[in-house]
């Protein structure tokens, strides 16, 4: 009997130290496939996606069930132009956590690339309806540009005002707000929401450029010169910058 005990206490033993083994192994290859990972997004920052493609792809090997990891290899994908394969990651990542709204408005962005528009709506309010979305502004931004290439600019600007409510100094919002105004005729408040992108990013030149371009509609000549040469000063050598000196002749 005694015999017996002391068999069971060692298979007892051995049986526990292998789980103790296996979870020190599952723990050890977590960390490698965080330390790819890492690497992988610090090249991806960098702007050599496809190095930072190659760390990421290794993690999700080494950790296949992670949604963090095909998350970020659905966005790399995307950047990459290899829309379906982002595709196969994002519901992958949504397979594996479903309470996801960051993938889920990630997974819209492809869509919207696209030009899938249902799609993208699809996920896009999924995000938005999430309480536990940590920057639903992204998503509500998304949305309106949705519905701006449906044509239904009501419900893009509805869109684009609950984003800039949570986000006011959104300056890209403002901006994209401001073309649906421009899309429907109503120049005034085109002009105004191009104003205030400006001010939250003056140094970006796109809304200079297409404020220039309302002035312009409105035979307003002094006000879109001078908008057209900020838009030369931020970026002189940006593709703006040159339709921009193009204008200028024209207006001469």
């Amino acid at each position: 009997m005694l015999k017996i005990k002391v068999a069971s206490l060692f298979i007892f033993i051995c049986l526990l130290s292998l789980c103790i083994n296996c979870a020190g192994n599952k723990e050890l290859i977590k960390k490698k496939a965080r330390a790819r990972e890492d690497l992988g997004l610090s090249y991806i920052r960098q702007g050599n996606l496809r190095a930072g493609l190659e760390h990421l792809t290794e993690a999700a090997k080494l950790d296949p069930e992670n949604a963090n990891i095909h998350n970020e290899l659905g966005l790399a994908y995307r950047d990459l132009g290899e829309y379906n394969k982002s595709i196969v990651h994002f519901k992958k990542a949504l397979s594996l956590q479903s309470e996801f709204p960051e993938g889920q408005n990630n997974f819209g962005t492809v869509y919207l690339l696209l030009k899938k528009w249902d799609p993208a709506i699809d996920c896009f309010q999924k995000a938005v309806d999430n309480i536990l979305y940590k920057t639903p502004h992204f998503a509500y931004n998304n949305l309106g540009l949705a519905y701006h290439n449906k044509g239904n600019y009501q419900k893009a600007i509805e869109n684009y005002q609950k984003a800039l409510k949570l986000f006011p100094s959104y300056s890209l919002c403002h901006e994209n707000l401001a073309l649906t105004y421009e899309a429907i005729n109503n120049f005034q408040a085109s002009i105004e929401a191009y104003k205030k992108s400006i001010y939250y990013d003056p140094d970006y030149p796109t809304p200079h450029f297409n404020l220039a371009r309302v002035y312009l509609k409105l035979n307003r000549n002094a006000e879109a010169t001078e908008e057209l040469r900020q838009t030369i000063e931020v970026d002189p050598e940006g593709p703006f910058a040159e339709e921009a000196k193009k204008l200028l002749k024209k207006i001469k």
